[in-house]
């Protein structure tokens, strides 16, 4: 049977988790690659997924930029999206991808949706905090903390990373096309990053059995932070540009990388023997180096970066 993995993405409301996860998939169900892996979606996930993208692309086609607004249907708590990854048309492992109601982070304690929330968060092998980039380098205190909380999450992940379970933290940072132009820009977003998200790294940078990766996208390509009016940000739709996420197949490709990668190591003996007697064990870890490559190598590695490294990791493993 198929081990079950939990992802989760937290953020407030507004910093484009939506807007990302459809984006995310959309660009991952067409990876299908001579790796031999394969990312699947059931039945529902697939519809809200494909029809909130279609949603989006519509949206941007209009001369002028407005808010997407709810891209996915969900509740004020938790839907759990359920995914498999397959390996030469068998199932290796079972996906379940928790995304999370923006307001539910702020939640006091003794609500049960909250409370589902830090066990979903327990569970979780790979936990992705969804930045809004413009909030992060423009905006005062205030605005950051509305839009952002990086306090808020340090003290839920805080726990998290003092446990003994091999973690992955992915920052993605949303709404940066404006800062991914040039080099200057690109290291000025890096640098208010590292200066508000201070305790977190640090935290993981104490942790033996924690990553943190910085993951700036484009989600959309053609809409750009242009300032900030009275606590709203504002952004203007590019007519020069078309829709065109970049690097947005990466932080997925760097989840299911490392979940594969733990999924293979945490193999019980019974399995590890019948992939022995079969010869399957090569083929899986050449497969897996080959996906991994796949990965962007510009990305900041925070924390026990060994954890990522799959040619060294498999290498300790044979």
């Amino acid at each position: 049977m198929a081990n079950r993995t939990v992802m989760i993405m937290v953020g407030p409301d507004g910093v484009g988790k939506t807007t990302l996860l459809a984006t995310m998939y959309h660009e991952l169900s067409l990876m299908n690659n001579s790796s031999g892996f394969e990312f699947t979606a059931n039945e529902d996930t697939r519809h809200d997924l494909q029809e909130a993208y279609q949603k989006l692309s519509r949206i941007i086609t209009q001369p002028t930029f407005t808010q997407t607004g709810s891209l996915l249907k969900g509740t004020a708590g938790i839907v759990e999206r359920q995914f498999e990854i397959l390996f030469k048309g068998k199932k290796e492992l079972e996906l379940a991808f928790c995304d999370i109601a923006g307001g539910l982070i702020r939640s006091k304690e003794n609500n049960p949706d909250f409370d589902d929330f830090k066990n979903k968060l327990k569970e979780a092998l790979v936990i992705i905090n969804v930045i809004d980039g413009s909030a992060l380098v423009e905006g005062n205190d205030e605005l950051l903390n509305s839009k952002n909380d990086p306090i808020q999450v340090y003290d839920l992940l805080r726990s998290k990373l003092l446990d003994e379970q091999n973690v992955m933290l992915l920052f993605v940072i949303t709404k940066c096309e404006a800062w991914l132009k040039n080099e200057s820009r690109q290291k000025q977003l890096e640098a208010a990053f590292e200066k508000r998200y201070e305790l977190i790294l640090k935290l993981i940078g104490e942790s033996e059995n924690a990553v943190g990766v910085l993951i700036p996208v484009k989600t959309l390509g053609c809409v750009e932070f242009t300032h900030i009016l009275e606590k709203e940000i504002i952004f203007v739709r590019k007519p020069n540009l078309q829709f065109k996420p970049e690097n947005i197949d990466q932080p997925l490709r760097y989840a299911l990388a490392f979940a594969l990668l733990q999924h293979h190591q945490n193999r019980n003996r019974w399995n590890r023997f019948m992939r022995w007697l079969w010869n399957e064990d090569i083929a899986f870890q050449k497969a897996l180096i080959e996906f991994a490559e796949a990965r962007s190598h510009l990305f900041k590695i925070y924390g026990h970066s060994l954890l990522i490294d799959i040619d060294i990791e498999i290498e300790v493993t044979k």
